[in-house]
């Protein structure tokens, strides 16, 4: 007689546990499998903890470091630009990190759930574009249910496209961890994946070189527009599509 979980059960498991370690984990809780009940506290207990633990193989601090200043700056950028009264309003610095954060939550799933091995310039695109996804529908959700913590409609437009443009230039330049083997017994597949280190003297000096290239960027873009009387977003976000394009065209 068979002894496990159903294959409905099997396949909604399945959608929650990140692809690289899926067919590891739904081995063992076959293995593990005793009744229905046990079955669903141990999916309870163990998908966190697989989830988190791909997190952690998948997610460079420093990197996130740069994806969650590129963010943040996106939408401060955004309130300068189109309203520089806000960032005096209450709360207002504040709110401004709540699409960015959600946004770098879109970021680090889309790594930690991502199939291992290399990727493409346009898969890397997808985790900016949910980040940009669940930003905007916490804003949604907060004009909804608490319009005071919500950004205005044009501060949240700007600030998802500029945070569109940096945190993709910022995955272009810095690609997430690819497979690496941390050693000759270890048992599993999705065990193997580490973050990539980035503590070195090059690397400094690319964040840096970044960094100061966006801030040159949004200086001159503004100056631009002041001189010529343009809207400052407009200038801004094109001069930073070229810069991108170009370092796009550069690398390929």
């Amino acid at each position: 007689m068979y002894s496990g979980p159903s294959k409905t059960a099997e396949a909604i498991v399945a959608v929650f546990v990140p692809p690289a370690c899926r067919e590891e984990v739904l081995g063992d809780l076959h293995e593990r499998y005793s009744s229905s009940g046990q079955y669903g506290l141990d999916v309870l207990r163990t998908i966190p903890l697989v989830i988190i633990s791909r997190i952690r193989r998948t997610a460079d601090p420093q990197v996130l470091l740069m994806q969650a200043f590129a963010l943040y700056v996106s939408f401060l950028g955004a309130a300068w630009l189109e309203n520089g009264a806000f960032l005096s309003a209450p709360w207002g610095l504040l709110r401004l990190a709540i699409p960015a954060g959600m946004a770098m939550l879109g970021l680090i799933l889309e790594d930690a759930y991502a199939k291992p091995g290399p990727r493409s310039q346009l898969n890397l695109a997808r985790g900016p574009v949910l980040g940009l996804g669940l930003a905007l529908a916490s804003q949604g959700m907060f004009r909804i249910g608490n319009p005071d913590l919500a950004l205005p409609s044009w501060i949240a437009f700007y600030g998802c496209a500029i945070s569109l443009l940096l945190s993709s230039a910022v995955r272009i330049l810095f690609p997430p961890a690819t497979d690496q083997l941390q050693g000759a017994n270890v048992p599993a597949h999705w065990l193997k994946q580490s973050g990539g280190s980035l503590g070195n003297p090059e690397t400094s000096i690319r964040v840096a070189k970044g960094v100061a290239a966006i801030v040159a960027v949004v200086i001159v873009g503004t100056w631009m527009a002041d001189r010529a009387g343009l809207p400052r977003p407009r200038i801004v976000a094109l001069l930073l599509v070229l810069s991108i394009a170009y370092q796009v065209w550069k690398r390929g």
